[in-house]
């Protein structure tokens, strides 16, 4: 828990907020902590403030946090748990015999006892599948068109062909919330819940308890609805959620961008900055002030740099390409992966070790080639063409009577088509043949086991969020502006410590 610099008075002002805990006192508190401000070790300063005698719970999102903070924590009152360990025990108070399974047989068994022998194998895939991510995103569905969205943004809407046989989007859904229903009421005995029960149950059903003082949540801006339900069931007094309005970039993932806003409202809580970064270079922070204009560098941050490629600090030209400028641990950031393919490649050609951040990409490529298939190269890019038309096609009707937040879904889902259309001609350039395709995705779109040292690792800014590098090349032709595509620029810029580079993605 160890300060490198003294607590600015942000901080101070967080602890003080913190001393004044008090069993019986209602109070809430929202932190909004901007990019690189410390914000886990304000935590977990914070908690030598409270009072003796307040129960405090920390939550985690994994495992491995769960495992960091409980080693900071050492010593203190403090409990630290994940969301799912939290909702398992109240899980086990109303079925304290059931197994756990984090395999899919889970939902496996949900699908195939919901759709029995009349729906193919494909279509039991993505019952099950839009059932798991139904019971994280919207665990009090109560009609199947609450799940529209949810199919969209996960990809579980059925092909054109299996529409033609009457199993079309509106059957995955009635089928995915019969799933959900059968989660809620039966206790499985065969397969044991799985990790979505463990938070989806205790919400669906009414089982959480009131059993912390205190709840500190981070991250709060990516929390999906049944997280965000369940830290609060388990609260008495004091919610504290710690995130950031402008890191929020995974609407498209079920979490709600505009969730914190809405619970400073609905619990009328107390808000306080963390807007002092320790990480970014003062060049860095002044550009990232144009879209988060209180974002504050450290007095001791040095200066960094701002450049594009291919210039000097000075302006003067040195005819850098990305091949020839990136070197082990940079970061090459894109908003979608497309251009990464083929950047990646060219590094590769050219003996620079280099991956693309995201192995569940590569995996859904690999399952898009085997299912496209193709005799030859050229008829395996004829086929992906015919998918690509296809799919965008099957979502034209909807988007054009779609509205706000439902539209961008679509227009999201869209992009995605397109994108995976875009990576796999770029990764079938001058390839001899189809599995030489699939060869390429193994080799790109992998970890190792040796992390990033010794790589230059290309990622989506989805991605690249949480992490960092002294330098990060960007590519600017792929930002947009406006909305959650300015948080999208944010937090891209936000990754680099000491050097950023504007790049094109046709300077490779």
């Amino acid at each position: 828990m160890a300060f490198t610099h003294a607590p600015s008075e942000k901080q101070l002002a967080i602890f003080n907020w913190f001393s004044n805990l008090s069993v019986g006192v209602v109070r809430h508190l929202v932190v909004v902590a901007r990019a690189g401000t410390g914000k886990t070790t304000t935590i977990c300063a914070a908690m030598q403030y409270v009072p003796a005698g307040f129960k405090m719970l920390v939550c985690a999102f994994g495992k491995d946090i769960q495992v960091e903070l409980a080693e900071r924590l050492k010593g203190t009152p403090v409990e630290v748990r994940t969301l799912h360990s939290l909702g398992l025990q109240f899980v086990k108070k109303f079925w304290p015999d059931v197994k756990v399974s984090y395999g899919p047989e889970r939902e496996q068994d949900l699908a195939e006892r919901v759709c029995r022998s009349a729906a193919p194998d494909a279509i039991k895939k993505l019952v099950g599948k839009l059932c798991t991510k139904g019971r994280l995103t919207t665990p009090h569905a109560a009609k199947p068109d609450d799940l529209i969205n949810v199919a969209i943004e996960f990809e579980c809407t059925p092909d054109a062909e299996w529409e033609a046989d009457g199993f079309g989007l509106e059957y995955v859904c009635q089928k995915a919330l019969q799933a959900m229903e059968l989660a809620a009421a039966e206790k499985p005995v065969r397969t044991g819940i799985d990790g979505a029960d463990m938070v989806y149950l205790p919400v669906r059903n009414g089982w959480l308890r009131k059993t912390f003082d205190g709840v500190v949540v981070d991250e709060g801006q990516d929390m999906n609805a049944a997280q965000l339900e369940l830290a609060l069931g388990v609260c008495r007094y004091s919610m504290i959620v710690v995130g950031d309005p402008m890191q929020a970039i995974f609407g498209f993932a079920g979490a709600d961008s505009g969730s914190l806003g809405r619970l400073k409202n609905a619990l009328n809580a107390d808000e306080l900055p963390l807007n002092v970064t320790y990480r970014c270079g003062q060049a860095i922070v002044r550009l990232a002030q144009s879209y988060v204009p209180d974002f504050e560098a450290g007095p001791n941050n040095p200066e960094g740099e701002i450049l594009d490629l291919g210039f000097n600090a000075d302006g003067t030209t040195n005819g850098d390409t990305l091949t020839t400028a990136a070197k082990p641990s940079d970061f090459i950031l894109s908003r979608v992966n497309a251009p990464l393919v083929s950047i990646a490649m060219k590094l590769l050609r050219s003996g620079k070790r280099t991956k693309i951040a995201g192995r569940d990409i590569g995996t859904g490529l690999i399952a898009l080639v085997r299912k496209l298939k193709g005799k030859s190269v050229s008829d395996f890019l004829s086929k992906v063409a015919s998918w690509e038309t296809r799919e965008l096609k099957r979502f034209e009707p909807a988007l054009a009577k779609a509205t706000n937040g439902r539209k961008r879904t679509i227009e999201q889902k869209m992009e995605g088509i397109a994108d995976k259309a875009a990576m796999l001609i770029s990764l079938a350039d001058g390839a001899p043949s189809v599995n030489e395709i699939e060869t390429r995705i193994t080799g790109l779109f992998t970890d190792d086991g040796l992390g990033d040292k010794g790589l230059i690792v290309c990622s989506s800014v989805h991605k690249a969020k949480g992490r960092e590098a002294d330098r990060v090349f960007i590519l600017r032709d792929t930002l947009r502006s406006g909305g959650e595509e300015d948080n999208i620029a944010y937090v891209a810029i936000t990754r680099a410590k000491q050097t950023l580079v504007w790049a094109s993605s046709q300077a490779a």
